[in-house]
C-alpha cells in the first residue's frame, strides 16, 4: 500500500500538471480549422509557445492563428462565416468577454463569406471595426487598412467617423483618420489570393461543429456548372431527419 505522504506529492503534482496545461477544454470551440497550406500555426491562450496548425482542428477563445511567407489557412466560425487568412498574418479568435463573432487582424489579410443568412461577423484592426452582414469581403491591415466589398454591405467605423460600402466599393483608413468616402474597385484592385484556397465538403465541418441542427439556415456555397462558377443555397436540415 502506498504511503500517506506518496499519496499527498502524486496529488500535488497532477495539480500542478492541472495548472500549467492550458485551460481550451473549459472553453467552447469558436471555429475549426478547414484548409492549410504553408506554415500556419497557433498559439494557444495561455500558452508560451507556437504549435502548427492542421485542417480539423479546433480553435477556442483567446486563440491566435499566424501564417507565414507563402502560406494560407481557412476556418468556419461558430457563427456560420467561413474567414480565409492570407500570407504574413496575425489574426486573434475572440476571448472571454469578447462577443463571439468578433474576431481580431492584428496585421495581414483575410477575406470573408457568410456561410448562411443568419450568419454575422466583425473584424477588428488597429485602425477601425468592419461589420459584416451577408457579404463577401476582403480586409487588409497594412500601414493604410482596405476593405473590399465583393458582395452585400460592410459598415466600416472608428472613432473619427464611418462609412457604409456595397458590393464594388472599396475604402481605406490611413493612422487616426476617419474611412475615406467608397469608391468603385477597378479591375485591377480587384483581389484573387482567396481563389487559391479550396475547402472540399465545407458541409460536413458545419456539422461538426453543429451548425446543421438549425434547419430555418441556409448554406452557401459556390459550384462550378459548366466551367463557370455558381452561387447555390442548400437547406441546413436539423440532425436526425
Amino acid at each position: 500500500m502506498k504511503s500517506f505522504k506518496t499519496i499527498i506529492a502524486a496529488l500535488f503534482a497532477a495539480g500542478a500538471l492541472l495548472q500549467a496545461a492550458p485551460a481550451v477544454c473549459a472553453e467552447k470551440m469558436a471555429a475549426m480549422v478547414v484548409f492549410v497550406a504553408g506554415d500556419v500555426q497557433v498559439k494557444r491562450a495561455g500558452a508560451q509557445e507556437l504549435v502548427a496548425l492542421k485542417v480539423n482542428d479546433a480553435l477556442y477563445g483567446g486563440d491566435s492563428v499566424k501564417t507565414a511567407v507563402g502560406a494560407k489557412a481557412s476556418l468556419v466560425s461558430k457563427t456560420g462565416a467561413e474567414i480565409r487568412v492570407n500570407e504574413n498574418t496575425t489574426f486573434d479568435v475572440p476571448g472571454k468577454g469578447e462577443k463571439p463573432n468578433t474576431f481580431s487582424l492584428m496585421a495581414g489579410q483575410v477575406w470573408s463569406r457568410m456561410l448562411h443568412k443568419m450568419a454575422k461577423l466583425n473584424v477588428r484592426t488597429p485602425s477601425a471595426v468592419c461589420a459584416i452582414r451577408g457579404t463577401e469581403a476582403d480586409i487588409e491591415q497594412k500601414d493604410i487598412m482596405t476593405v473590399k466589398v465583393y458582395e452585400g454591405h460592410v459598415d466600416l467605423t472608428n472613432s473619427a467617423g464611418k462609412q457604409s460600402l456595397k458590393a464594388g466599393e472599396i475604402s481605406t483608413v490611413s493612422g487616426a483618420g476617419g474611412p475615406t468616402a467608397p469608391r468603385v474597385m477597378s479591375s485591377a484592385e480587384k483581389g484573387s489570393w482567396q481563389d487559391g484556397i479550396d475547402v472540399k465538403d465545407i458541409g460536413k465541418y458545419l456539422d461538426k461543429m453543429g451548425l446543421s441542427a438549425d434547419g430555418d439556415k441556409k448554406l452557401k456555397l459556390k459550384v462550378d456548372k459548366d466551367g463557370k462558377a455558381k452561387d447555390v443555397e442548400v437547406k441546413l436540415k436539423k440532425k436526425g431527419k
